[in-house]
């Protein structure tokens, strides 16, 4: 299982001195109208769950509780009257990101089970709020289906309940049914162990769901540095520049994040091509050590057709010919007829041999095509990016171009204030000195893209290479193949025709391309048996000058 990026949960404090008030944030997280008795105003966020934002909403409360903890309207206006000072702290949201794959019902299962383990951790009633996620990023982009979830807000008092009646004094917390500020949260030490606790208990949870639906993503509560990773969080753009961006707004933070982004995106398309092509070296390397690179079996086949089988004949001292079981030569073995004089032997022997050679031939013919595809690949992928990184590297020159004209304007208009302060040795104007880092940072944009294109150039021109290495060693090989064939021939090998046949598809097409000629011995004629050694009026004419290397 990975370990991917995700949302974590965040225990938020709301007080009265940052303008909050526990009426509101309940209405806002439930999708409720609620009536405030302090501020004497109604909140009213049904709007909300009409939207189907709100999937799933409900209160939860201790065992035993009085039924007005289940009330929202009476409850949080209870908590509003148990707090006296301008300066209270009257709740805490803690809110959890949901697992992604999850159907609404799993996702407020989830939420419900954190709810009430709050709700018996602290003695407290909790207001669960799942909220459907957005549909558009912290940019405005719209987001596929599948990166559509939830986050819950589990949003409970600073107070526990009473357990018992006789704690009620007429007046204060205990009039409203709550006891003391809760002592979890007290002390700096007490409060981060418990939300540690919270927190691995989401973990646990987030874990299990995603199991059930069948994912394989780890969800940790740790951060990236405790966890030991190397990712560095996104930043992040604050409410109001994000529902501007959302409202389709260009804000500078967006611009900065936008600018990010596509740097790490160029980056990575860069390195792209150049990580497939060690990838693809390394499979190379692996392969040789085995002693299953297809240029070491080249070597071996040069080698074979231009010594060893020279000859015209087989020495008759030498022992028969083993072939491996299912190669191609011994199929054509088995289903060759037996041979019944010592010639006959001898030509059955010297055509297995050829077809042996002839069959790793075809193997590194393949091979070696198939490492051409996938250079191919890489090349065109690298072209690609190329195209992606100078289209940035455009837009960068652009955005110079206006950051220059900006500080060359700003400069002539103040260019007596700039002097004087050159004079006197003092501090460049901030607003000078933004301009020309401005400047800067779009001109090492661009810097650094035209030194990502040269980097492409250069990976694409030894991939070329390569690939011109690999055409060579094909032709060599094709070669082999058309002397195999022609050696074949001249012999008038009995196997010549069962083996266009035993031959793939692919093959046989190659032949057709190298020697059309010979593929006439494809369609014997009907009298002759299938393996039957062709009548000396029937062999083709074929002089060695004829065939096209």
């Amino acid at each position: 299982m990975d370990i991917h990026a995700h949302a974590r949960p965040h225990l938020e404090v709301h007080s009265r001195s940052k303008g909050h008030s526990a009426v509101a944030g309940a209405a806002y997280r439930l999708g409720l109208r609620l009536y405030d008795e302090r501020q004497k105003c109604w909140h009213n966020f049904e709007k909300c769950a009409l939207g189907e934002e709100i999937v799933r909403a409900l209160t939860v409360a201790p065992t035993g509780s009085p039924s007005w903890c289940m009330d929202p309207q009476e409850l949080w206006n209870r908590v509003e009257r148990a707090e006296r000072r301008c300066d209270s702290q009257v709740a805490r949201d803690y809110r959890i990101p949901v697992p992604l794959g999850l159907s609404d019902q799993d996702a407020g299962d989830l939420a419900e089970e954190m709810a009430r383990f709050i709700c018996e951790e602290l003695h407290v009633p909790v207001s669960l709020g799942l909220h459907r996620d957005a549909d558009r990023d912290a940019l405005g982009n719209l987001k596929s289906i599948e990166r559509q979830g939830f986050h819950a807000h589990l949003y409970f008092p600073t107070r526990p309940l009473l357990d018992v009646a006789d704690g009620d004094d007429g007046k204060g917390a205990a009039s409203m049914g709550f006891g003391p500020k809760l002592h979890e949260f007290s002390k700096q030490n007490l409060g981060s162990a418990f939300i540690e606790l919270l927190n691995c208990k989401w973990s646990e949870l987030a874990n299990d769901y995603a199991r059930k639906v069948g994912s394989s993503s780890k969800y940790e509560y740790k951060s990236y540095k405790r966890l030991g990773v190397t990712i560095t969080p996104q930043p992040t753009l604050g409410r109001s520049a994000t529902a501007m961006e959302r409202r389709g707004i260009y804000t500078n933070k967006g611009d900065s994040l936008r600018e990010a982004m596509v740097m790490a995106q160029v980056y990575e398309k860069a390195h792209a091509g150049a990580l497939k092509v060690q990838h693809a070296q390394a499979l190379q390397d692996v392969r040789r050590d085995h002693g299953s690179n297809p240029h070491r079996h080249f070597g071996l086949l040069a080698t074979s057709t231009s010594i060893r089988f020279q000859g015209s004949k087989r020495p008759a001292s030498a022992p028969p010919l083993i072939t491996p079981r299912g190669s191609l030569a011994y199929r054509l073995r088995t289903s060759a007829p037996a041979p019944t004089t010592k010639e006959e032997v001898e030509e059955l022997e010297r055509s297995l041999v050829l077809i042996e050679a002839l069959d790793k031939a075809f193997a590194v013919y393949h091979q070696l095509q198939n490492e051409m595809d996938e250079l191919f690949k890489i090349i065109e992928a690298s072209r690609a990016a190329k195209l992606d990184v100078e289209f940035q590297a455009d837009r960068s020159r652009e955005k110079r171009t206006v950051a220059q004209v900006r500080l060359r304007r700003w400069e002539d208009e103040n260019r007596w204030r700039i002097k004087f302060l050159a004079s006197v040795g003092g501090v460049p104007m901030a607003t000078h000195e933004k301009l020309r880092q401005n400047v800067q940072l779009h001109d090492g944009h661009v810097q650094a893209l035209k030194a990502t294109m040269v980097t492409h150039a250069i990976d694409v021109g030894e991939m070329e290479q390569q690939v011109e290495g690999l055409r060579s060693k094909v032709v060599e090989v094709l070669s082999t193949i058309r002397d195999i064939m022609v050696k074949l021939h001249d012999m008038a090998s009995m196997l010549l025709p069962e083996l266009f046949r035993a031959l793939p598809e692919s093959d046989r097409t190659l032949l057709k391309e190298q020697l059309p000629t010979l593929m006439d011995v494809e369609n014997p004629n009907e009298d002759e048996g299938p393996s039957s050694k062709p009548a000396p009026e029937k062999r083709l004419a074929l002089p060695k000058n004829a065939i096209s290397f």
